[in-house]
């Protein structure tokens, strides 16, 4: 694995599977009619916010797991620790990989501005450098690639969002959105059509169009919850149908408004910490 790669990467999330082949382009199901009776379809704008900033948590912080399944053996996973703290100015992300211990000295660094291109860096020890990244960056992880953008909750705030459209798959109700990428913020995913269930709004399914147009994941949210008043996805499954793998994100734990300071999401606290687990790791601690 590479090392500045998986530091520049890690959830995820980064962030979400649908009944939908790779050539199914964007999962469309049956369109529902929309008579004058029918409560009027959200804008998207609010959903997506919601989601960016977990339901306007101030910040947070989880413990995650990820699965990775080739369909050859047992899948390999990583531990990690995500804090994410929510500010008007700018959403910042600290990521700590805390297992495997070989990879515990791998952190990434995010900021998130309104408007920008996101900024990312991740420290290597063994050659005291900072990397620069951004969200088309991608980190191989077990022999997978995963893009920043996936991490950082697929950044669903940058993107425009057309009107909603009602479907029908299998007779749930649910709401389509196509989102589009604004050139200038360097997203890995031009495109992406985003499906929330009709009957609370929660988010079912994302779909992530890639050079092409071409359908590259499809992100499936298996469970969502409400925890302390804030809205979290703790279970997710993703399809990637480029790789052939498929991909599972479970939360073992979160926790909302606990006051992270805005000096834990800076570059000299991400040397510090990336240099304090290379330095145990070489020690054998």
């Amino acid at each position: 694995m590479s090392r500045c790669l998986i530091a520049s990467t890690l959830t995820a999330v980064l962030c979400l599977t649908a009944c939908t082949s790779p050539g199914d382009r964007g999962g469309r199901g049956s369109p529902l009619a929309s008579p004058s009776t029918m409560v009027a379809i959200p804008p998207a704008a609010e959903l997506l916010r919601q989601i960016a900033t977990q339901d306007k948590a101030s910040d947070s912080t989880s413990e995650m797991r990820l699965v990775i399944e080739s369909g050859e053996g047992n899948g390999e996973q990583i531990d990690f620790r995500l804090r994410r703290r929510y500010a008007p100015e700018a959403v910042s992300t600290l990521l700590e990989v805390t297992a495997p211990r070989e990879e515990t000295d791998k952190a990434l660094l995010s900021i998130e501005k309104p408007q920008a291109a996101t900024e990312a860096f991740s420290y290597l020890a063994g050659l005291k450098k900072l990397a620069r990244l951004s969200s088309m960056s991608t980190l191989t992880l077990r022999g997978t690639k995963i893009t920043i953008q996936e991490l950082l909750w697929l950044e669903l705030s940058q993107y425009e969002a057309g009107p909603g459209e009602r479907v029908d798959e299998g007779g749930v109700s649910l709401v389509r959105y196509e989102l589009s990428a604004p050139l200038e913020r360097n997203l890995a995913f031009p495109r992406i059509v985003a499906i929330f269930r009709e009957s609370d709004m929660t988010p079912a399914r994302f779909e992530l169009f890639g050079e092409g147009d071409k359908l590259q994941k499809t992100v499936r949210i298996e469970e969502v919850r409400t925890i302390d008043s804030h809205l979290a996805m703790t279970r997710i499954a993703i399809e990637d149908h480029i790789q052939n793998r498929q991909l599972r994100l479970s939360t073992s734990s979160v926790k909302f408004n606990t006051g992270l300071p805005a000096k834990l999401f800076t570059e000299s606290n991400l040397i510090s910490i990336t240099s304090a687990s290379s330095q145990r790791l070489l020690g054998g601690n």
